[in-house]
């Protein structure tokens, strides 16, 4: 068997994939060291490597602001081939934002070695377990699928793998068994609050009837008046502001080399109606306003203080039959298409900056429908919100 960097950190991230794919998932790198560990051949990568006669350095350059947790896997990974291969090495990641040197984790990666064999022994795969590296993955649709024929607790959204061993050995077996389940039991078997207990078996419910529920009212700004309002940004710091407001869809293009002229316009847009909502979804777009209102020394409280989260007020007050709360998620299940359903935030970061290199006003106008059709988005669940509020 041989166990490479990628499939180290794609079992990491998936045990489900990483089996789908055993034969298919290899790395390339520019410098690749290998040693063997008994009977299981193991291959590691860097990117550059500085040797002083002595000691190596091996450096894994990541295009992350920051090292996240599959790059200290990683990283792991190859201090322990280099390890094996009796080479004193220390084994670096360069991030956007600096560079960290990464401690040797020998326990936990002979821990995943050992796992990746006993699993690729087995005849059949994993049972799915869903995580934040699911939106994406080729497998995901299939996995849902899986899950909803056995009713699995894993389609409740904050039910990982440990939770769910737990929940497990509790006695809560599927979801018939959480939504009937006393909140404060869940509680105590788990260690979680009871609030979050209740909203778990209020979840379990909504997705084995496959409605919303109301788990407390919303308390949602009354006015005439409301934008909607959704950012996407580059990796060179080029930002699409996108608003909503009185049907029609506005955009402002602001790169942090020539800020003004646009953040000005945008402050002026949305300062026609003082006092009205401006509505968003989770943080990043309202800590992008900050940041632009601290480059141009914008008094910002009165602004921050119109800006309405709907992620954090639907975590609070829905329960909804959907594994993830992302935004694509929730306005679907209320019935929203977005015009290009493949196209994420991730491909507009990378189209703003590819437009910001060609000028090529087609990949504009893609990123400019995906941003419209969010603030659209965003729109329909306010709405479905009042319903609610109306309803009950």
């Amino acid at each position: 068997m041989t166990i490479d960097q990628m499939l180290l950190t794609t079992f990491y991230l998936c045990h489900r994939k990483a089996y789908l794919l055993k034969n298919e998932i290899h790395q390339t790198g520019n410098l690749s060291f290998e040693a063997d560990y008994g009977q299981i051949h193991l291959v590691a990568f860097a990117d550059e490597m500085i040797d002083d006669g002595k000691n190596k350095t091996l450096i894994l350059n990541r295009t992350s602001k920051s090292v996240r947790e599959r790059h200290t896997i990683e990283s792991a990974f190859l201090s322990f081939v280099m390890e094996l291969r009796g080479e004193k090495s220390e084994v670096v990641v360069n991030f956007l934002n600096g560079q960290k040197k990464i401690k040797s984790h020998d326990e936990l990666i002979l821990m995943m070695i050992n796992s990746i064999k006993e699993s690729f022994e087995k005849p059949s795969p994993p049972d799915p377990v869903f995580s934040y590296a699911c939106k994406g993955c080729p497998f995901y649709p299939e996995c849902i699928e899986i899950s909803s024929k056995t009713e699995d607790i894993s389609l409740i959204n904050g039910i990982g793998e440990k939770r769910k061993k737990t929940l497990l050995k509790a006695g809560f077996t599927d979801l018939k068994s959480i939504s009937n389940a006393n909140p404060q039991m869940i509680a105590s078997y788990t260690g979680i609050e009871l609030k979050e207990a209740n909203a778990m078996v209020k979840q379990a419910t909504a997705i084995s009837k496959f409605q919303l529920i109301l788990i407390e009212k919303p308390d949602l700004p009354k006015s005439d008046h409301e934008y909607f309002f959704d950012v996407e940004k580059s990796d060179k710091e080029l930002y699409l502001f996108g608003v909503f407001h009185e049907g029609t869809y506005h955009s402002f293009i602001i790169d942090t080399d020539d800020w003004e002229s646009s953040w000005k316009a945008f402050l002026e847009f949305i300062s026609k109606y003082p006092s009205a909502p401006i509505y968003h979804y989770d943080r990043f777009d309202k800590d992008v306003i900050q940041k632009f209102a601290n480059i141009s020394k914008t008094k910002s409280e009165d602004l921050l203080k119109r800006f309405v989260d709907l992620y954090s007020t639907v975590r609070k007050s829905l329960a909804i039959p959907v594994r993830f709360y992302s935004l694509k998620d929730v306005a679907g299940i209320l019935g929203f298409k977005w015009k290009n359903p493949n196209f994420k935030g991730y491909d507009a970061m990378l189209a703003l900056g590819e437009w910001k290199r060609t000028k090529d006003q087609s990949i504009m106008k893609e990123v400019l429908e995906y941003n419209e059709d969010d603030c659209k988005a965003l729109k329909i669940l306010k709405e479905k919100l009042v319903e609610m509020i109306n309803i009950n």
